[in-house]
């Protein structure tokens, strides 16, 4: 039997290192790591990157568990100071991603209005989503 507790952390360090190695390949000086406050103290985030509140989930497929309800704790862990950015991972299916639609279109800032997409789609733009997230 898998330790849910466990499998999540493991997926978090994942995130952490892909998004480390993204840097250290684009020669960007930064280096995020998993917040581990969040097991102490209720409403914070996974992961925070700058103005970014990342939160990461991951279940076994065929799974019932709500991304709505994933995003409303992404929402309050990001609150007014970070921009929220929600992702997961199914057992044997690629990572997806929740972010605000306006970091990746011409739609207002608006964090109800969302899109949703592989994790891969959300690396290849993420020049330009750090560039507007950098605008805020």
């Amino acid at each position: 039997m898998v330790n849910s507790r466990n499998k999540g952390a493991a997926f978090e360090r994942f995130i952490v290192n892909k998004i480390n190695n993204y840097f250290s390949s684009n020669n960007i000086d930064k280096r995020v790591k998993r917040n581990l406050d969040q097991y102490q103290e209720k409403g914070q985030a996974d992961i925070y990157l700058d103005n970014f509140a990342i939160e990461c989930k991951r279940y076994k497929a065929g799974s019932n568990m709500p991304r709505n309800n994933w995003w409303t704790q992404t929402l309050e862990s990001a609150g007014d100071k970070y921009i929220p950015i929600l992702i997961w991972k199914y057992d044997r299916q690629k990572i997806q991603c929740i972010v605000p639609a306006w970091l990746v279109s011409d739609v207002p800032r608006s964090n109800k209005i969302t899109m949703m997409c592989p994790l891969t789609d959300l690396c290849e733009n993420m020049d330009e989503i750090l560039q507007k997230a950098h605008g805020c």
